[in-house]
């Protein structure tokens, strides 16, 4: 079997991937690791430019989801989801709204963390 590299099987595609800092070795919550799991899950699943989804805005950082999804998606269960949701929105690296059909989880600081090397305007 011809083995090959990822950049051959995923072609380079601006926003396909995302910036993870070495500073997150020494982030509060990096040995809980279902708590790790969902950040950078919220990470990866962040819209990199703003859509809609069933009429809602959703910005840059943004992105609706469910509680089950989550699970699903990380193999977390819905009661592990949960108790992360509360550790990042407890320190602030996320919000979350709840919506009539699902969950806007808001990633805090995305333009910090995935700024494609533009200088950040501070409010």
């Amino acid at each position: 079997m011809l083995k090959t590299s990822i950049s051959e099987r995923v072609p380079y595609v601006n926003n396909n991937f995302i910036k993870l800092s070495r500073k997150m070795l020494k982030w509060e919550w990096y040995t809980d690791t279902n708590t790790k799991t969902l950040f950078i899950h919220c990470l990866l699943r962040a819209n990199w430019k703003k859509s809609k989804f069933k009429g809602e805005t959703v910005e840059r950082g943004e992105f609706i989801t469910s509680l089950q999804s989550l699970s699903n998606e990380t193999g977390l269960s819905v009661k592990e989801v949960r108790t992360a949701l509360k550790h990042l929105e407890l320190t602030e690296e996320i919000k979350t709204k709840t919506l009539k059909f699902g969950r806007l989880i808001v990633v805090v600081n995305y333009d910090v963390y995935q700024n494609n090397g533009e200088e950040i305007q501070q409010q």
